[in-house]
């Protein structure tokens, strides 16, 4: 059985800023989705860029590296991650760090490009921020993100349907549907893909202490389900028997939908 839950936002920020000192050792999917990512924006030469939900700075760092001359503002709720994201790529004339809740954004500043990585599914409310986005860019700007869609982490959320376990996840939609929001709020649809992100554990326990080590648990939440040691101890049992391999390192499946897109109601 899935518990879908609705993101509490303090609850969130504070889980991520206290894992932002552990973060990059479990981000092995983070780098993976962040490198698609500047991969999808090479062919933009964006003057200015706002990034959305930097964490500790992977992405960022990339996007330093790519558009040296941008001048590029690096945000995230999480206090504590913005202070690593400063450690990787110090302040300058060109680069601004700034704690920031991006569902609560009310800038005066316009970019050529907005953008964010795994950041979009925390949103309580996604139709309105994304009908809010378009005033944070220039007219000729775009806006490209990469969200966790359903299916996400597919293995075990399957270990825990077929022994009949609870499984906190979050309301997570399909591509199709983030298309339709950026559509319903006036973009244009550029380009948009899927893609599957597999990283390999030592056991099933590792896969879960990932999501724990980058601050995504949802344990803390006062709706989540509790999962007791028993029920905990049949999923990951069945997560190594089903998909295990011989040395017991078992696959997690990130699905992560990359959307394009440009205009707006401007």
């Amino acid at each position: 059985m899935q518990s879908v839950l609705i993101p509490e936002t303090e609850i969130v920020l504070s889980q991520f800023s206290n894992a932002a000192g552990s973060y990059d050792t479990y981000a092995e999917h983070q780098r993976l989705i962040a490198s698609k990512l500047l991969d999808v924006v090479s062919r933009l030469k964006p003057d200015s860029l706002l990034e959305l939900g930097c964490g500790t700075g992977i992405l960022s760092a990339g996007l330093n590296s790519l558009f040296p001359r941008a001048y590029k503002e690096f945000t995230d709720g999480a206090a504590e991650m913005v202070r690593f994201c400063r450690g990787k790529i110090p302040s300058s004339e060109l680069v601004l760090h700034n704690v920031l809740d991006f569902e609560k954004i009310d800038l005066d500043s316009r970019y050529d490009l907005v953008l964010s990585s795994c950041a979009l599914q925390w949103l309580r409310d996604p139709a309105s921020f994304i009908n809010r986005l378009s005033s944070l860019l220039n007219p000729e700007g775009f806006t490209v993100h990469a969200i966790p869609v359903r299916g996400m982490l597919g293995e075990l959320e399957q270990s825990f349907v077929e022994t009949e376990g609870t499984w906190n996840s979050l309301n997570y939609t399909s591509g199709a549907e983030w298309d339709g929001l950026f559509q319903q709020a006036g973009f244009s649809i550029e380009n948009s893909f899927s893609c599957d992100f597999t990283v390999f554990y030592k056991s099933p326990v590792e896969s879960l202490r990932a999501v724990r080590g980058i601050g995504a648990s949802l344990s803390g939440h006062r709706k989540a389900s509790v999962v007791s040691p028993g029920v905990l101890r049949k999923a990951l049992n069945y997560y190594s028997c089903n998909y295990g391999d011989d040395s017991g390192a078992v696959p997690a499946t990130y699905k992560v939908h990359f959307v394009v897109a440009s205009g707006g109601n401007l």
